[in-house]
């Protein structure tokens, strides 16, 4: 029955679970940058990925703050935090689910849930990633996603139904397309 539900969550929050790890881990990302080049003289270097999705939202916070549109603000404020909230209740569900498993010795369900997670994951980047405009994807790294289907290449992880299992290939597939200028 606790399975049941997590698969639900899991496919109820494929694409938010992307979303926002990407503004937790910017948002970590640049204040991990920003302590590691505190003095340092600024060069021209591209912005780690780790602070793309954060520039971007201080780009859209600061344009409303700026044009005055503090309706939308607020609206924006309260739906970033119900998202991020039930994003991470969604990944709590699933890492306490996990780490029970392999406390329990059960590694081979751990395994199986986090493969089931891992085509998913790489489903909402490839998506999320082409619908970037060209700057932003070329301050993305795309290895992540590479490691992902080099995993699901070895281990064999894929859907057993067609559609989805097109839909997945067509993700990865991100990789061996040219990028576009």
């Amino acid at each position: 029955m606790l399975f049941g539900f997590i698969e639900r969550l899991v496919k109820a929050a494929r694409i938010s679970a992307c979303v926002a790890v990407v503004l937790l881990v910017g948002f970590l990302g640049v204040r991990w940058s920003l302590a590691q080049t505190a003095g340092k003289p600024s060069g021209k270097q591209k912005a780690p990925d780790p602070a793309l999705a954060y520039e971007q939202l201080v780009g859209f916070v600061t344009h409303l703050e700026s044009t005055g549109q503090t309706n939308t603000l607020t609206l924006f404020n309260d739906f970033s935090n119900a998202f991020v909230a039930q994003q991470h209740s969604a990944d709590l569900g699933i890492r306490t689910r996990i780490l029970l498993e392999l406390r329990e010795g059960r590694t081979n369900e751990a395994i199986r849930i986090l493969e089931i997670l891992l085509p998913g994951d790489a489903v909402g980047f490839a998506a999320s990633y082409r619908e970037l405009p060209v700057p932003l994807r070329e301050k993305l790294s795309l290895s992540a996603l590479e490691h992902a289907r080099d995993y699901c290449n070895k281990y064999q992880v894929r859907s057993t139904n067609a559609e989805i299992a097109r839909i997945e290939a067509n993700a990865f597939g991100l990789l061996d397309e040219k990028p576009s200028k």
